[in-house]
């Protein structure tokens, strides 16, 4: 007999602001949609936001330190996107979470490179050459100092491993990863460590594989929580890492949850599932489109 169909769950991605007890959550899926989330993480309470129907790089986004602005990657690729010289098919945008409604934004033109972090409150670091770094004359960034990368190659590395660092995460391993059979390949691992603001804890980030036919992406990871009394797997987990208060808190299967070690094991407590949004459209209010 046929075997009943297998839902496939929505991926998350989370960013964490440092000064504040706010994180916003990419929602992705179905397809190619996105949804921004705002969460507090001291109530956890979830706001969801905007939709947006193409591609949203998450590891070259970044949060303010208060968590009131994100800057984002993102890409749209439509005829009209493609023909449209003046946004462009691939842009950097500054939105009021949970919103994606650009008040700044650099058209790009192409995927190599892009995205920011914010240094400061008011300062962006712009992951573009100064060559395509003038932003879009009706998105011009108000109050903010805007530094463009000379030196802005790649893709996701320049602002990943920038921000993993600021965030507190240490490189222990640096990966090495091959295309082999048109998928790639792990020939060494990559390590991150990061420990916990509030006791003697280490959350370990491994990257043990990747491959573009994964249907969450390129990245395979794998998490586990290092104590003096051994190591815990955080299984299933797709995204982890301490919270403000040093909450240990991951993503599985498109739902977020805390937990705590206890005897060995992790006592798990599910914060929300986020599977059953659906793709509505959402306006952004008033206070979302403008500075």
């Amino acid at each position: 007999m046929d075997s009943a169909p297998t839902a496939v769950s929505c991926r998350l991605a989370v960013l964490l602001a440092r000064a504040a007890p706010v994180a916003v959550v990419l929602r992705r899926g179905p397809a190619r949609w996105v949804q921004l989330v705002r969460w507090r993480t001291d109530t956890d309470a979830f706001e969801p936001g905007q939709w947006f129907h193409g591609r949203v790089y998450d590891r070259r986004c970044d949060l303010s330190p208060d968590g009131s602005l994100l800057i984002y990657f993102a890409s749209k690729f439509t005829g009209r996107t493609l023909a449209d010289r003046a946004y462009t098919y691939a842009w950097t945008a500054v939105s009021r979470p949970p919103y994606f409604t650009a008040l700044a934004l650099w058209p790009k033109g192409d995927c190599w490179h892009g995205g920011g972090l914010f240094p400061g409150p008011t300062r962006i670091w712009l992951n573009h050459h100064p060559a395509v770094a003038a932003p879009h004359p009706r998105h011009r960034p108000q109050g903010l100092t805007v530094e463009p990368n000379p030196e802005a190659w790649g893709e996701d590395r320049p602002v990943w491993f920038r921000r993993m660092a600021r965030d507190g995460w240490n490189l222990i391993e640096e990966g090495v990863f091959s295309m082999a059979g048109g998928e790639w390949r792990t020939d060494r691992r990559e390590v991150w460590e990061r420990p916990s603001p509030a006791g003697p804890a280490v959350l370990r980030r491994s990257t043990d594989a990747i491959s573009f036919r994964y249907p969450g992406g390129p990245y395979l990871e794998s998490f586990r929580v290092m104590t003096d009394a051994g190591e815990v797997p955080v299984p299933g987990a797709s995204w982890a890492d301490w919270d403000q208060a040093g909450r240990l808190v991951f993503a599985r299967d498109g739902q977020l949850l805390t937990a705590a070690v206890e005897g060995g094991r992790l006592a798990e407590r599910e914060l929300i599932d986020l599977n059953p949004a659906t793709p509505t459209r959402v306006e952004a209010p008033e206070w979302a489109r403008r500075w």
